[in-house]
């Protein structure tokens, strides 16, 4: 291990509020439920997209936030699992581009 990934582990966790974070972390705290943050949210689009081999979020469970008025696409990524972003970014990363373009057309 060198110094500087040490910097690079350590520096986040000195920050204002990092000991909330890895409390919450560590006690298995979810957090707000996604159903709740979109149901507060009027008139804002969102775009949802999930690894559907998530081992701990069921695709019925992603799937039923269509529901939601602000909600305007959710997709489904075959074979990829809980971190989308890390296991399959090019293909989350044009996911992301295209929803952007959205928003500035």
């Amino acid at each position: 291990m060198t110094d500087e990934l040490v910097d690079v582990l350590l520096a986040p966790l000195l920050t204002q509020g990092a000991a909330d974070v890895v409390f919450d972390t560590l006690s298995y705290s979810a957090g707000p439920l996604p159903e709740e943050q979109l149901g507060r949210l009027r008139g804002v689009p969102v775009w949802v997209c999930y690894g559907e081999a998530d081992p701990w979020t069921p695709p019925k469970r992603v799937d039923v936030l269509e529901r939601f008025e602000s909600v305007e696409r959710v997709q489904a990524l075959p074979g990829v699992g809980h971190c989308p972003h890390d296991e399959a970014p090019e293909r989350v990363n044009p996911f992301i581009l295209e929803f952007l373009e959205r928003l500035r057309s």
